[in-house]
């Protein structure tokens, strides 16, 4: 082949390969977890669990970096330090691990953790103690390798913490923030729904465990979720009189019908976006879903069709 072509197509060659170097990754459907390294460098997409405000275990994803042992680095974000004070302050949220504690994780094949905590004084109350073991447990179980949590103290295993709260060995993740009464209507058969709803400041969405008579699937908890919360602490972002018509979860897809009261979220300033939000928290929790159609009496609704899909419930700045 003649050098002068030769050195042509190689040179064409390069530049395809350039193109092609720098074309931009697939987005990542709304509501799915990523696992691996995203976008940031040497930085993951990490779920972890803090205490709000008014008592609510929340989801917040933050960026943490990558390194090695990074379930226990984890969660030193949720140790009362005052860089994680101010920071999880700014958010109205609160650490649930209390200063000082040190701690040693060992990750089992079977996928049990067992988290060592060392030097953990009394807390206040057990509240407090609760709230510290769920939000362990669930940060932890964010993570592929990890499927249940056994905590220890001082390298000994115990079955109550001092203020009374049981420690079971390989906990698997908690049913979060059920609302009051619920625990009962469990034993007489009716089914747990975990439900999203924003705070009264619409600063973060926070999950609700309600059991349901009527079942687990969509209807039901686009119903419930109609219907508002129990605790005075969270919003209803549906006006009164809002009815739901129609709701279907098929193929990633959730599709719900309201009646024409939604409409009145117009005079409320947010009302729209977060109950679209929670819409579609509240579907994610039920199957995965990278799509939400919000209709009004049949039509498209003008006061979401802006609205993006949350990939998270509550993301860090």
């Amino acid at each position: 082949m003649n050098k002068r072509i030769y050195c042509a197509l190689a040179a064409a060659l390069c530049i395809c390969m350039a193109v092609c170097g720098c074309a931009k990754e697939a987005p990542v459907a709304a509501g799915q977890y990523e696992e691996g390294e995203n976008s940031e460098a040497g930085l993951r997409r990490t779920v972890l669990y803090y205490q709000d405000d008014d008592g609510f275990i929340v989801p917040v994803m933050k960026l943490i970096p990558w390194e090695e042992g990074i379930g226990k680095a984890a969660l030193s974000n949720l140790v009362d330090t005052k860089e994680n004070r101010a920071a999880a302050t700014a958010l109205g949220l609160k650490t649930t691990i209390p200063e000082g504690v040190e701690y040693t994780l060992r990750i089992r094949d079977d996928g049990v953790a067992t988290i060592d905590l060392k030097g953990l004084t009394a807390l206040p109350d057990k509240s407090s103690e609760q709230a510290m073991v769920t939000s362990i447990v669930n940060s932890l179980a964010e993570f592929p390798a990890i499927d249940a949590v056994t905590i220890t103290l001082n390298g000994e295993k115990v079955t109550k913490l001092p203020n009374g709260t049981e420690l079971k060995e390989a906990m698997k993740p908690f049913m979060l923030n059920a609302e009051e009464g619920d625990l009962s209507a469990s034993a007489d058969g009716a089914k747990p729904l975990t439900l999203y709803f924003a705070n009264s400041s619409g600063s973060l969405n926070v999950p609700v465990t309600r059991y349901c008579e009527g079942g687990t699937g969509f209807k039901t908890a686009v119903e419930e979720l109609i219907k508002g919360p129990d605790s005075a602490a969270l919003m209803n972002s549906f006006p009164e009189g809002t009815e739901l018509l129609s709701a279907e979860l098929y193929d990633g897809v959730a599709r719900v019908d309201l009646s024409g009261e939604f409409l009145a979220a117009q005079y409320v300033d947010g009302m729209a976006e977060t109950a679209f939000d929670t819409l579609f928290l509240t579907a994610s929790a039920i199957d995965d879903v990278y799509e939400l159609d919000l209709f009004v009496e049949g039509e498209p609704c003008a006061l979401t069709v802006n609205c993006m899909a949350p990939m998270y419930a509550n993301t860090f700045q």
